[in-house]
Order: C-alpha cells, then sequence, then structure tokens
C-alpha cells in the first residue's frame, strides 16, 4: 500500500512559521526592483536576504524527508522542483507582506511576550540539534531573522482572526451552500485490490487473463511487483479521496463493486485495480454545520486575501 500512497510534505517544527499558502500574484517589470530584492510590494522592498533564508529552510526540510537529489527533478511542468518552490516561495512572501501591510492599518501587533513564547520551543531545539546549528550558521539565519518571521506568522494569524471575528455567515447561506453542493459533503470510502507492474505490455497480458476468467488474486501473486502483494492478495483495505495518487484515486472510485480498471498508469507503474466495495454516505447538514459555517468565513477570507494582491502594486524579480 505505501508504494501508491500520496506522499505528504509536512514542512515540521522548523518551518512552522512559513506555511506554504499560495496565491497567485501579478508579475511586472523588474526595472524597479532594487538589487538587493526579491520584489517590491506597494513600494515596500523584500530583500534577497530573506527570500535566500527561507528558501535554506525549505531546501533542508525536502533534503532531510526526501534527499537531495529530490530538488532537481522534473514535476511534469519543464522545471525542477526547486523551481518551483522558488516560485511558490516568492508568491508567498509577496501575499504575506500584501496582508501584513492591511494588518498595519488595522493597527494589529504581535508583542515581545507572544514572539518570546513562540520562539523558545525553535530555540531548544536547535540547541539539542548540533547538525541544525551548523546549518543555522552556514546560512546567517539567526535570532532576528527567526524572531522576526515569528512576528510576521503572530500578525498573519491574528488579522486573518479579526477579518473573520467580523463577518457574519447566516445559517440560511449555510444551508444554500449544503444544498448546491452535495458532492462536497458525500463521505465515500473503497476497498480495493490491485496489480503492479513496471511494463504496459505485462498489464495488458494480466487484462488478458482476467477477461479469459482467472482469478485476480492469483494473478497477483503472480504478477505484483509491491512488496508483500502476494501476502495481501494485492489488498489495500479502504481508502478515503486524497489517500492516494490522483490518477489511481480517479480509477477507483469510478468504479462500482466487482467492477476492474483498465490500465492505470502512476509513476510507479502500472496498476490494474479491483474494487470490491464503495461506502457513500452525505453527511447531514445538522451534524456539519458549525464546520460549513467555518469552512465560509474561510472563504470569504481567501476572497478578501485574492482582492487586496488585486490591487496591490508588486513587481517581482524574474529570475530568483
Amino acid at each position: 500500500m505505501g508504494l501508491i500512497k500520496n506522499c505528504r510534505k509536512p514542512m515540521g517544527i522548523i518551518v512552522v512559521v512559513l506555511m506554504m499558502t499560495l496565491f497567485f500574484v501579478g508579475c511586472s517589470s523588474t526595472s524597479k526592483i532594487p538589487q538587493d530584492a526579491v520584489a517590491v510590494v506597494n513600494g515596500t522592498s523584500i530583500s534577497m536576504a530573506e527570500f535566500e533564508k527561507t528558501l535554506a529552510l525549505q531546501r533542508m526540510s525536502y533534503e532531510a524527508q526526501f534527499g537531495r537529489e529530490i530538488l532537481t527533478q522534473d514535476t511534469g511542468t519543464g522545471i525542477t522542483l526547486l523551481d518551483s518552490i522558488k516560485k511558490g516561495l516568492l508568491d508567498k512572501i509577496v501575499s504575506d507582506e500584501v496582508i501584513l501591510q492591511e494588518a498595519k492599518k488595522a493597527g494589529i501587533t504581535a508583542t515581545e511576550e507572544e514572539i518570546l513564547a513562540a520562539y523558545g520551543p525553535y530555540e531548544v531545539f536547535k540547541d539539542q540539534n548540533e547538525t541544525f546549528q551548523q546549518f543555522t550558521e552556514e546560512n546567517n539565519i539567526d535570532e532576528a531573522y527567526m524572531k522576526q518571521q515569528i512576528e510576521k506568522d503572530i500578525i498573519l494569524h491574528k488579522y486573518r482572526d479579526f477579518f473573520i471575528e467580523n463577518l457574519e455567515i447566516t445559517e440560511e447561506a449555510a444551508q444554500t451552500y449544503y444544498k448546491n453542493n452535495p458532492s462536497f459533503f458525500m463521505q465515500e470510502e473503497v476497498s480495493a485490490r490491485h496489480i503492479l507492474v513496471e511494463e504496459q505490455t505485462t498489464a495488458e497480458e494480466i487484462l488478458q487473463k482476467i477477461d479469459q476468467g482467472e482469478d485476480f488474486i492469483d494473478l497477483v501473486a503472480l504478477y505484483s511487483i509491491e512488496p508483500g502483494a502476494a501476502d495481501r492478495g494485492g489488498d489495500l483495505g479502504y481508502f478515503q479521496r486524497g489517500d492516494m495518487l490522483p490518477e489511481f484515486e480517479e480509477a477507483a472510485f469510478s468504479l462500482e463493486p466487482g467492477e476492474i480498471s483498465g490500465i492505470v498508469e502512476t509513476r510507479h507503474g502500472y496498476h490494474i485495480i479491483l474494487v470490491e466495495d464503495v461506502i457513500r454516505e452525505m453527511q447531514e447538514y445538522e451534524d456539519i454545520k458549525v464546520y460549513l459555517m467555518e469552512f465560509l468565513k474561510d472563504q470569504e477570507y481567501q476572497e478578501h486575501v485574492s482582492a487586496l494582491i488585486e490591487k496591490a502594486e508588486i513587481n517581482k524579480r524574474e529570475e530568483l
């Protein structure tokens, strides 16, 4: 099952203050950007030094989890993961600056006590990890930088809370959203088995044998390259949307119990999927009303931020 699970990328304690909430930010001429800056937002420069330190933390996190080679891999769009991270990071820093400027207008600040309280766990982690200490020294990630990032993060969270607390979402609006988006509130689980092979021709051969009436579980034992598949008969148990790789998930959730997919290609190879059970259950409005109201408030906030970014004067460096 581990072969096809959708990989998550938690950033961990090191970059908890650098959460990746991405927005699409407009880009204009770089002629107005100082040499030591990566962007200018409404006349305020964002320094290259801040960008490079933040990028170093993210690089370290990815390399620690997936190895150095992960950053040079193509993301499927013709650019490397590192280039994608750089672009996403620049968008994140720019969008944060837009929100921070709006928070300043609202008089929102972070106190020294709040900053120190958040800095304490980071300092403990650093003191107990010699490798990380060396990394911070090599990348000039000092106390001032970390406290600055913590301060920004506190203000960003306070501004979001400030905005949402002043929102009024009526129950009528929540009920309308519930009625108009039934698929959003449908809980689905699928129980399935699969056969994983390296070559498409092998997968085609297996499908022919299935058409000829050969047993799926027997074919798992004969062909599947997934570790432990033979012992489990290729059983994946029950899984929900978001648990599996997108291509695999799309195929599995399109099948009814007893149906077998065609050949499904993922980065792990070629799969043939047998769905054994499907559970579909509509969540009752009263059970999720509170969560729905919070979701709608968050949606309003995201639209608010997008509007702020849309009207902001933003110049970003094209080459990083």
